[in-house]
């Protein structure tokens, strides 16, 4: 009786268990669409609010056809024209050194160093002594030879004797012509006591003191030229067939931000075998003592002969190690494939952050050549060929967080842009995930 209840009761209680999930079931199956429904308004209801996506703040410039010269940019160093070791002539210690490291000198004005001349000076009294000394011995031997030749006539001395005399006389005169010589050797040393600068230049390294005694050829300053300095670069052999000597070349002084225009002054003929290249000096204005050897330097050397491309600023240009792209101004619905390039012509003449209706398109591009200041590009696709004429307007500040299609505003301010708070310096809003 137990049994036969326990198993009814277990029955019914199964059966309403399976009941209460099928009508569970039934009842989640017809409220879904509906709540679909009530979500997707809800969630359309922003946008709508909103009035679509926030147009991005661009800045832009146009596309051109010119002829270029492309060059590519060599790194080099500014090498000094002139560079010497001062060193002594004259043996003695240094009782003057009146520069050091970083001192400008003059050609002949400015003194680098003075030796003692106390040695000089004596040397030079000791041979003027000797020298009057043997003027008087030649004085007293010449008038001895007229006595003899007198005394000849009467053959009161041998023809031997009067000889022997004209002989001494010349050894006399041969010894004097020799101290001669070696007072004007001590009165020369004497003159190069005092060592001047040989050319304008400055000194780069000191390498003795005062009171150091000095050897002949012991150095003593090292110094470089002023006014004209050279930029060294190493040009490949590609490129030599393109310049000459006297072509001017521009080059940049990396560290001072100064662009100049120097002359070839020379192109090496041997070359360096590992890398092919040729050493080029350039020669440029030393811009009074601004420019110093060691600097590092940018020149633009041609690569290829003129040619006429299309071209855009570098900064339209995505460069990536798969393509390259440009951003390209569409105005109508890109979608239903009606939609023109904005072109320079269509630019409004006061160009307003509000003008509505543009958007922006990726074109891949590929990089031809390039000049200091653009690229020389060419469609990748046949089909935007047509899309990339002269005249057509791509992006230049904010192309970076764009994407295909999105609604932008032309800056026309040219100032350069000011990240605002939770902004981008193109204007464009950050996202939590990159505050």
């Amino acid at each position: 009786m137990s049994q036969k209840f326990l198993i009814t009761v277990l029955s019914v209680s199964t059966t309403t268990l399976l009941l209460g999930g099928l009508a569970s079931y039934l009842v989640a199956k017809q409220l879904a669409p509906a709540a679909t429904s009530v979500s997707e308004s809800a969630g359309a209801a922003p946008t709508a609010k909103a009035g679509g996506p926030q147009a991005q703040l661009v800045r832009v410039n146009s596309i051109e056809r010119k002829t270029i010269t492309p060059v590519r940019t060599l790194v080099g160093d500014l090498i000094a024209v002139r560079r010497a070791t001062i060193a002594t002539e004259v043996a003695g210690k240094i009782v003057e050194l009146p520069v050091d490291e970083g001192s400008t000198v003059v050609a002949g004005k400015t003194l680098l160093a003075r030796i003692d001349d106390t040695w000089t000076k004596l040397d030079e009294d000791k041979i003027a002594t000797q020298i009057a000394e043997q003027k008087a011995s030649l004085a007293f031997e010449r008038a001895e030879l007229q006595r003899y030749e007198d005394m000849l006539k009467h053959n009161a001395v041998s023809l031997s004797e009067t000889e022997q005399k004209r002989s001494l006389i010349e050894g006399l005169e041969a010894a004097l012509a020799q101290h001669k010589v070696m007072l004007r050797e001590a009165n020369e040393r004497d003159s190069r006591l005092d060592l001047l600068a040989p050319f304008n230049g400055s000194v780069v390294a000191k390498l003795a003191e005062v009171g150091e005694y000095l050897t002949v050829g012991s150095p003593i300053v090292e110094i470089v030229s002023r006014g004209r300095i050279d930029a060294r670069i190493m040009v490949p052999e590609e490129s030599l067939a393109l310049i000459k000597v006297g072509d001017s070349l521009d080059v940049l002084i990396d560290s001072l931000g100064i662009e100049l225009q120097g002359e070839i002054a020379s192109i090496n003929s041997q070359g360096s075998v590992g890398s092919r290249t040729f050493p080029v000096r350039i020669a440029m204005d030393d811009q009074d003592g601004t420019l110093l050897p060691g600097m590092g330097v940018s020149a633009f050397v041609p690569i290829q002969h003129e040619s006429t491309e299309l071209l855009v600023p570098r900064d339209a240009v995505l460069r990536k190690p798969d393509e390259s792209t440009i951003w390209i101004l569409q105005q109508g619905d890109t979608d239903s494939g009606e939609s023109a390039e904005l072109t320079v012509e269509q630019t409004p003449a006061t160009p307003s952050i509000s003008t509505p209706g543009w958007t922006a398109h990726p074109v891949p591009i590929r990089v031809i050549s390039h000049t200091r200041d653009a690229y020389a590009i060419a469609a990748v696709r046949k089909v935007d060929r047509a899309r990339l004429k002269p005249g057509v307007q791509v992006v230049t500040e904010g192309l970076e967080r764009l994407v295909p299609g999105a609604r932008v505003k032309v800056d026309p301010d040219r100032s350069e842009l000011a990240p605002g708070p939770g902004t981008y310096r193109t204007g464009q809003h950050k996202s939590d995930r990159d505050r």
